[in-house]
């Protein structure tokens, strides 16, 4: 229970700095991982025609910051959420272009559906899938649901992965497409990054 109750205040702390943004942008975390043999078993059948540890891959996740815990449903939160899961199939198209263009495989997981975007699947990773704590996410149990959290935005968060054949260099190089950064992905809205 001491557990718990920390885990209480600490989520209450982050949940008073949610919806900060950055000049019509909301403020993302950008993580990856390589993927070796343990993670590649927890995400197999993901994407069937492709083997995760017959060439390097990197597992990407892209949290951007919302003003609304996930776990508070009402009309104000769905509205943020299906334009936060616009926002990063925006920005994750634009990032497996990037590898695309330089002859990589990549792909990612489609923040609505929990499917692959480009793969055919017929496994799903939805936001609140045990196996995102192996990518260092939190799942809450709050008895009437199960809420995402990371460390650094709480439960106001929306996220998505993308699974890359490259190096974990190759990976990082492109971050800045995916925070929207100078020559990234365009900010909510269209507004200009700063």
């Amino acid at each position: 229970q001491g557990l718990l109750a920390r885990l209480n205040v600490y989520f209450r702390a982050l949940s008073a700095r949610c919806g900060g943004s950055v000049i019509g942008r909301p403020m993302c975390d950008v993580q990856s991982l390589v993927v070796n043999k343990r993670l590649a078993r927890q995400f197999d059948g993901l994407f069937p025609e492709r083997d995760l540890l017959a060439s390097e891959h990197v597992v990407v996740t892209l949290a951007l910051q919302t003003k609304h815990r996930q776990s508070a449903m009402s009309t104000e939160m769905l509205d943020e959420r299906q334009q936060m899961h616009g926002l990063l199939v925006e920005r994750m198209k634009a990032f497996c272009e990037h590898f695309d263009n330089i002859g990589c495989w990549c792909d990612f997981i489609d923040p609505a559906t929990g499917q692959p975007f480009r793969s055919d699947s017929a496994t799903t990773l939805m936001d609140c899938d045990e196996r995102y704590r192996k990518l260092g996410f939190e799942i809450l149990e709050l008895g009437c649901c199960r809420s995402l959290c990371n460390e650094k935005f709480g439960q106001c968060l929306v996220m998505t992965s993308a699974w890359v054949e490259a190096t974990e260099a190759a990976a990082t190089e492109a971050f800045e497409i995916l925070t929207g950064g100078p020559g990234g992905a365009p900010a909510v809205d269209g507004a200009a990054p700063p």
